[in-house]
């Protein structure tokens, strides 16, 4: 069975249930394109202005890539940490469970709120083609670069707690090798 079609309309969900269940095809220079196309498209939509539609197929196109490296592994398609280099202000960590994925932990970053921030992941793993999959808040936090360059964390999220802070810095390390990490609380 060829699953390559379900990949290009961005329902890897279900691409992925088929290709761990019954096996199957994928044609990687066509996924590779599709990326290439993404990636494109995106850079228009930043020129254009449009932010939220360059980012939307900025994740699009690095999931399609990360497929073609790690195959058919949900946790592995969806970046585990989202923090722009010179960023500050709320973080949140969520769970991403069902739908294909175990339990995979990820930080996300923006917006004004915290529910706004949960409120875009989720919106984000349905894009990415699992629907089913469930977001839920683990709490949340600030966080930012300062101007010697390392990353801060400190408070908490009014509406979802504080986030296991530990866990956080764990993964922004992740996300930027060799940059410092400070807890401030």
């Amino acid at each position: 069975m060829d699953v390559t079609d379900l990949l290009l309309q961005m329902r890897l969900g279900v691409a992925i249930q088929l290709l761990k269940g019954a096996g199957g095809r994928v044609d990687l220079a066509a996924i590779e394109a599709m990326a290439l196309s993404c990636e494109a498209e995106g850079k228009q939509m930043q020129a254009a202005g449009r932010i939220g539609e360059a980012k939307r197929l900025a994740r699009r196109a690095d999931a399609l890539n990360r497929f073609i490296v790690h195959g058919p592994h949900p946790e592995r398609l969806v970046a585990e940490t989202e923090l722009p280099e010179s960023y500050w202000g709320k973080i949140l960590m969520v769970l991403i469970s069902g739908g294909g994925f175990d339990h995979a932990v990820c930080l996300r970053s923006g917006d004004e709120w915290h529910r706004e921030i949960l409120r875009n992941t989720r919106a984000e793993i349905a894009d990415l083609g699992f629907p089913d999959a469930q977001v839920h808040p683990l709490g949340g936090a600030y966080a930012g670069f300062d101007s010697d360059g390392r990353v801060l964390i400190w408070g908490a999220s009014d509406e979802y707690g504080c986030c296991d802070k530990d866990q956080a810095a764990s993964l922004i390390v992740r996300a930027y090798p060799g940059r410092a990490v400070t807890i401030e609380d």
